[in-house]
């Protein structure tokens, strides 16, 4: 299953989703408020996880390897800590386990209620919102996905998105100590110009999480799979090969 981040939708996989899908059964949901999912309820992370748990129940899966890229990262180890037996594995990109500091808090909070009111300016997008989703690599020489990123998202609903926005970079709890009772197999990636989620925060996981690897995507922001596709699928494909198996039913 794959997991998006915040201000995309499924779609920010689709360079991976065909050769996972050589390995087996590949699931991609549009998280809350994002692509052609409805606009929720106010939530937490931890609703989030909840329901990303039924929504396995409603299709039929009882065990399932979660891969998720920031926003998804976080929902995935929650649902990781809460269903021991039911996440055979994890995969983290571009994630972390801890609160925003105070000041980014503050300054999400303003953002963010600027953009449900009056919607998100190109310029604001492309001074305050594009250097945390990519790294200047992609900035200086492919400004063609942060213009897709914008337009990307301008199709989302605000209201939906604020929501979202709130949960994951506003009242973010920190689940850092928690992390050390994940007991699955747990690849994190992370991209070395990853200003949103900077290194330091995957460093912290993979300290704390028993099986965990940690790897790094050179020339890539927060966005990794989009920016530097073929090295996220270079890493991820061998991982998946050898856990999905346990997620497989029994004859």
């Amino acid at each position: 299953m794959l997991l998006h981040g915040l201000l995309f939708d499924g779609a920010m996989w689709d360079e991976q989703v065909g050769p996972l899908a050589e390995l087996g059964r590949v699931v991609v949901i549009d998280a809350p408020g994002h692509g052609k999912s409805e606009v929720p309820p106010p939530f937490s992370l931890d609703d989030h996880a909840r329901a990303l748990v039924d929504a396995l129940d409603a299709l039929g899966i009882f065990k399932a390897l979660l891969i998720g890229l920031s926003w998804g990262g976080m929902i995935a180890m929650r649902a990781a800590l809460d269903n021991p037996m039911r996440i055979v594995a994890l995969g983290l990109l571009d994630t972390s386990a801890e609160t925003e500091g105070r000041v980014q808090r503050i300054k999400n909070r303003v953002l963010n209620g600027m953009y449900r009111n009056v919607g998100m300016p190109p310029a604001l997008f492309a001074t305050q919102v594009a250097p945390l989703l990519f790294g200047q690599k992609t900035l200086r020489e492919r400004p063609e996905l942060v213009e897709r990123a914008y337009t990307h998202l301008s199709g989302f609903p605000r209201l939906g998105v604020s929501r979202a926005v709130k949960a994951v970079s506003v009242e973010r709890p920190s689940i850092l100590d928690k992390v050390r009772a994940i007991s699955c197999p747990t690849l994190i990636l992370c991209g070395r110009e990853d200003t949103a989620t900077p290194p330091a925060r995957s460093e912290a996981i993979a300290n704390r999480v028993p099986r965990a690897t940690l790897k790094y995507i050179d020339n890539a922001g927060h966005s990794s799979t989009i920016e530097q596709p073929a090295a996220v699928t270079a890493a991820l494909v061998p991982f998946v090969r050898e856990h999905l198996a346990n997620a497989q039913p029994s004859a």
